[in-house]
């Protein structure tokens, strides 16, 4: 049977009142949860539902954790692909007469790549995560809900590292992201009201101050304050100069 959460005027919770986590256990990927500020949860009566649910690569799973007073803290995961899944805490309510009604969620985040200790994140913008794409050695992912990812193949040693201070990635990648990112920014109708825009926006702010990206939908202005963005981040922080330092026998 199908199960159907009704929205309604929902309790906005920090997801720092969880811990989550996805581990694997004797080959096995569990999810597990714990609550870390149990006074986010006071307003819920003990009977409340605990899901989380996980996005990735178009599959959904609605995991139960039992109740608020009753809590699991691991579940099985029938997908075993996951790897970096788009996460939301959801509070629903196990009444009879509002079954299913939602009064409390998170915003929703990737569960591993937007993690604060992340090592592979930029400024908190961008994030770095091994992956199985070969034959492509990267491939940015760009969703409506979340800071984007740039999944790097797995075979490369360290790759979150490599990816992060190899010249050659660093000046031949980041301008193409830095494009993309943008381009899909500025095509939105009011994109400082998504968080992770406003946060790419603010970036650039600081990056190139007072070029303010152009309001209108004219596409060569859009174009021209793109390429004005990455000569900036280009020059700050001297990538042609690193490339070329990096080839051997390239004179200077």
């Amino acid at each position: 049977m199908r199960r159907t959460i009704r929205l309604t005027g929902r309790k906005q919770l920090s997801r720092s009142s969880i811990n989550l986590s996805l581990r694997d256990v004797a080959g096995k990927k569990i999810l597990t949860l714990a609550i870390a500020n149990p006074a986010a949860f006071k307003a819920f009566p003990s009977t409340a539902r605990v899901m989380v649910k996980l996005i990735e690569t178009k599959q959904m799973e609605l995991v139960e954790f039992g109740t608020l007073g009753s809590l699991k803290s691991a579940v099985d995961l029938s997908n075993q692909d996951y790897s970096d899944p788009s996460c939301q805490l959801r509070i629903a309510s196990a009444d009879s007469t509002q079954f299913g009604v939602l009064l409390g969620s998170t915003r929703s985040w990737r569960l591993s790549s937007d993690a604060p200790e992340q090592a592979g994140s930029v400024r908190g913008i961008l994030s770095f995560l091994p992956a199985k794409i070969a034959p492509r050695t990267w491939k940015l992912h760009i969703k409506e809900d979340t800071h984007p990812v740039i999944e790097i193949d797995n075979r490369i040693p360290d790759p979150r590292t490599w990816a992060k201070k190899d010249p050659i990635f660093v000046g031949t990648v980041m301008p193409a992201v830095i494009h993309q990112v943008f381009d899909d920014i500025l095509s939105q109708e009011n994109p400082e009201e998504t968080e992770w825009m406003n946060d790419w926006l603010v970036w650039a702010e600081r990056l190139m101050p007072g070029g303010n990206p152009p309001q209108s939908a004219n596409i060569k202005e859009r174009r021209d304050w793109i390429d004005g963005l990455i000569d900036t981040f280009c020059k700050r922080h001297k990538l042609s100069d690193r490339i070329i330092d990096h080839l051997p026998g390239v004179l200077q």
